[in-house]
């Protein structure tokens, strides 16, 4: 599992303007957009089963994130700009760090409606000292 990190480009474009296709061939239960300002954290946690996509539309965003099934992961921190999309696959740490105030569009496998989201959330304090468990996948 990696990080893939893709910028969004035109697929059409002409004197009107631009259509850019975000995604295709998948299944999203969500839409969101999220809005942060500068210096805030959001995220710091994982999910078993959902896919999130997260696409920058305004700013920068230090991305943390790191493979939790791999023992031999590492810890990796990438920026995301403007039109970057990035997916996280389950059992992908993530964190949002606001390096300036940005928003976003997050898309995900699961909706937030009810409870499925926060049932496949689990939180993490410090990504640096932290294991899975044995529980398996």
């Amino acid at each position: 599992m990696s990080m893939d990190i893709t910028k969004i480009k035109p697929a059409f474009e002409d004197e009107r303007g631009e259509i850019y296709d975000l995604l295709t061939n998948d299944s999203v239960n969500h839409i969101g957009l999220l809005k942060s300002k500068k210096d805030s954290i959001r995220g710091k946690h994982y999910h078993k089963e959902q896919k999130q996509y997260t696409l920058v539309l305004k700013g920068k965003v230090k991305v943390v994130t790191k493979n939790l099934v791999d023992k031999n992961a590492k810890v990796v921190v990438t920026e995301l700009n403007e039109m970057d999309i990035v997916l996280f696959s389950p059992y992908c740490y993530h964190s949002l760090e606001a390096t300036e105030d940005y928003e976003c569009l997050i898309f995900t496998s699961k909706s937030r409606e009810g409870t499925g989201y926060e049932e496949d959330t689990f939180r993490v304090q410090d990504i640096a000292t932290f294991k899975l468990s044995n529980e398996k996948n």
